[in-house]
């Protein structure tokens, strides 16, 4: 639980030897504690001024170092902050927060200063997740995303949303006051028409979080097809390495390999699989079955055929079984270099490559980013949602005003419309921590790395 009178401090750098460490102080006693090793006042210095001067404990001075100096509200946290720099050094900061914590301050939990910058009402909580998403960002989407929604996201909207809904649910209330008069404040058509938009918005937030979850944990994509169509040497000339065993012997693959890779900005997790084909022993017969459990959770399935060596009746039969499985599948036709026939018997090819060739390879590739990223533009201004407590309070919310949508049609009272556009509310509220929940909040912070 956080203690918002105690000083906090922690090293807000990893472990190791670099140029420089930079240590957190946050809390009420900060600047009394620092002149203590500073053996003078700094009660002169500025709010967001940066001061160079030497620390002391009782063996003598522990460095020279940078202050940089946050004034109450003016702060990350809300509270009086300082952020020193030291030299990169293990020893040197042990020691100092050795010094620091014997004068008075205690050790942050993990996320204490983002917590506090919350509760301080600096962040709303899914400004202040977005910090967490933000330091985790390995790539270019995850990154874009984090940074929207620290900046404000889907914050400000949702606000709106509530408020409207609030001023509804009010003059549902209020009809209940005057119950015995029969009358309307709260006209049902207008509700209608005003939950309709709200789901249909909410809606859109909530299906978008399977996209937007797949492109921030890395999209899958799994390539599928029968033993030498071509799978593993796509898989080496993506990576650009020999990972997988490339033979003429049918079914080399027996199990699945894996790779994380990033294209134009977008992180993917490539999986090679062992080939479809009737099993001819146990050990093939479950890499086959692992092959289709991949497909079943992909993002995109590619499946590689060389129609040099299969006839349009088996793609077709592989297809059937595949899209049965999955959404989405590319077929792709594989070994162009060496076919001189027509595709047109083969159906709907989305692409011709020639896998052992990196660059057709990657401009694959940068051809299904091209298609994701168009998927993302449809959605216009619309935040893509990445985290999963946000995806669930939405689709909450969506529950309840069918509910109410139910509700109007059926003629409910005026006292259920009121739970159910409270409990909407709610959900929304649980979103940007408008609620009073101890356990949420605690369990969210709990995943920051210490010092942040």
């Amino acid at each position: 639980m956080v203690i918002l009178n105690d000083t906090i401090v922690a090293v807000a750098t990893p472990s190791g030897i670099g140029a420089i460490g930079l240590i957190r102080i946050s809390g009420s006693r900060t600047f009394e504690i620092i002149e203590k090793l500073l053996r003078k006042s700094i009660q002169d210095q500025q709010s967001h001024s940066i001061v160079l001067r030497e620390l002391f404990d009782e063996d003598g001075i522990i460095d020279e170092v940078l202050l940089s100096i946050f004034r109450g509200s003016r702060s990350f946290t809300g509270e009086d902050t300082l952020e020193i720099s030291i030299h990169g050094s293990d020893y040197i900061a042990t020691r100092l927060v050795k010094a620091v914590l014997f004068h008075g301050c205690r050790m942050a939990e993990p996320g204490e200063f983002t917590q506090r910058a919350f509760l301080n009402g600096k962040l709303d909580l899914a400004q202040a997740e977005a910090v967490a998403d933000v330091i985790a960002s390995e790539h270019k989407f995850a990154h874009e995303q984090a940074m929207h929604q620290l900046r404000g996201g889907y914050s400000k909207d949702i606000q709106l949303l509530r408020g409207k809904l609030l001023d509804f649910t009010s003059l549902i209330e209020l009809e209940l006051d005057f119950g015995e008069e029969d009358v309307e404040f709260a006209s049902r058509d207008e509700l209608k028409k005003l939950v309709l938009e709200i789901k249909n918005r909410v809606d859109r937030l909530s299906d978008s979080f399977t996209l937007g979850n797949a492109l921030k944990k890395g999209f899958t994509i799994v390539i599928a097809g029968r033993p030498n169509a071509g799978k593993s040497t796509m898989f080496n000339s993506l990576l650009n390495e020999d990972r997988a065993i490339v033979s003429d012997i049918e079914g080399t693959t027996r199990d699945s390999i894996e790779e994380l890779i990033q294209v134009g900005g977008v992180r993917m997790r490539v999986v090679d699989t062992a080939g479809i084909r009737d099993a001819t022993d146990v050990i093939e017969r479950e890499g086959i079955n692992r092959t289709f459990k991949h497909v079943e959770a992909s993002g995109i399935t590619l499946y590689l055929f060389d129609p040099s060596n299969i006839i349009p009746e088996d793609v077709a039969s592989d297809l059937s079984t595949l899209k049965n499985k999955t959404e989405r599948v590319w077929t792709i036709a594989n070994k162009m270099d060496l076919f001189r026939g027509s595709l047109s018997e083969y159906g709907d090819v989305k692409a011709e490559i020639s896998a052992k060739d990196s660059q057709n390879v990657v401009k694959l590739f940068e051809r299904i980013v091209g298609e994701l990223t168009s998927e993302i533009s449809k959605l216009g201004n619309e935040i893509v949602v990445t985290n999963a407590r946000h995806a669930e309070s939405f689709r909450l919310c969506s529950v309840e005003l069918q509910s109410i949508l139910d509700g109007i049609e059926s003629g409910l009272t005026g006292d259920l419309l009121s739970f159910h556009l409270r409990s909407g509310i709610k959900a929304l509220a649980s979103i940007t921590g408008e609620i009073d929940n101890e356990e949420v909040l605690g369990n969210i912070f709990s995943k920051f790395c210490i010092g942040k």
